[in-house]
């Protein structure tokens, strides 16, 4: 399965109310991964990795990324921002997931606890 399809299937099951959306793929390497670099700093493990945008929670800071994870997979994190520079330690505050189905689990109980 594919982001696509799964941001599209939760849309379809939550309708109006479901608050992620996805980034568009001209943008998915752009604002939003500035900012995360900006907020991890040069000593995060995945500053030097070319890592994407994938999709945006309306309701809050939460990002969806992609990289690879360097054995031929991807690995998916979702971080909250905080659109700060002077971050305390542990923060970002992100969680990993090893594929996009354990992001979908994630998400869909998040908005369904949530909203």
């Amino acid at each position: 399965m594919t982001a696509d399809e799964i941001f599209s299937d939760l849309f379809d099951q939550y309708g109006e109310d479901f608050n992620w959306y996805m980034v568009p793929l001209s943008q998915a390497s752009g604002t939003l991964v500035k900012e995360l670099k900006r907020e991890i700093g040069k000593d995060h493990f995945l500053y030097h990795k070319k890592i994407w945008a994938v999709a945006k929670c309306e309701s809050n800071d939460d990002v969806l990324y992609v990289t690879g994870s360097g054995k031929g997979t991807d690995r998916y994190y979702i971080f909250h921002l905080t659109y700060s520079v002077q971050n305390s330690e542990g923060f970002p505050k992100y969680q990993e997931f090893p594929d996009i189905g354990a992001v979908k689990d994630y998400i869909e109980k998040s908005f369904v606890e949530d909203y």
